[in-house]
């Protein structure tokens, strides 16, 4: 795996990470222990690194909640769509070489 891949791959756990984070919110809006949870997003070689953090208790989190589910929705497109180039751009580059 080339340093391309490894970065969108990355990119795209941490935005399948933060969409379940989003949609355990979303679906524990009527629990009342439940604990609401964020995604602590930080850059490391090579990526992105994802973790699940408790985020406080807010009156606008439904609102929030699902606008990070379209951010972390357009965050894995634009992820997918880089591992398709490479992988187009990679395959050109063998039938050049072949």
């Amino acid at each position: 795996m080339n340093a391309i891949t490894g970065i969108a791959t990355s990119g795209l756990r941490a935005a399948s990470l933060g969409m379940q984070a989003a949609a355990h919110n979303i679906a524990n809006l009527a629990t009342p222990d439940a604990t609401r949870q964020s995604v602590a997003l930080s850059a490391e070689v090579g990526g992105v690194s994802a973790r699940v953090v408790a985020a406080p208790a807010d009156p606008g989190a439904p609102i929030e909640d699902v606008a990070a589910m379209l951010t972390y929705k357009a965050m894995a497109g634009a992820n997918l769509f880089v591992l398709k180039v490479a992988d187009q751009t990679l395959g050109g580059l063998l039938d050049v070489s072949a």
